[in-house]
């Protein structure tokens, strides 16, 4: 089974993100893992998302991990109760911005510019 989201060679989430282009594994979208990719659950469970993910999914943070990692990161934060213990959304629920660079876990990257 392949996600639903998947045809004509394209997906229909890379409308909303473009930037999964650069690290998806294509894999994921053609086999039932599909339920586990961030991307589809964004898409089809909004409701059981983190309230700060929009502003986390489009910083550069993000995207400098593997496909891997961001099906991890959500996982255990943005979709699970965990997401308090998330110290990008620690920042964000207190109204400060959040530090580019900085992880979930709370340790930093350095960011090419």
């Amino acid at each position: 089974m392949s996600c639903p989201m998947y045809k004509d060679f394209t997906r229909e989430c890379i409308e909303r993100f473009e930037e999964i282009i650069t690290i998806s594994n294509i894999d994921v979208c053609d086999s039932d893992r599909y339920k586990e990719c961030p991307f589809y659950r964004i898409l089809n469970e909004p409701e059981k998302l983190c309230e700060y993910a929009d502003k986390c999914l489009h910083g550069k943070t993000i995207w400098t991990s593997s496909f891997e990692r961001i099906m991890w990161i959500s996982k255990t934060y943005c979709f699970s109760e965990n997401k308090v213990n998330c110290e990008r959304h620690k920042v964000m629920k207190i109204g400060k911005a959040t530090p580019e660079g900085l992880r979930v876990d709370g340790s930093r990257i350095e960011l090419k510019t």
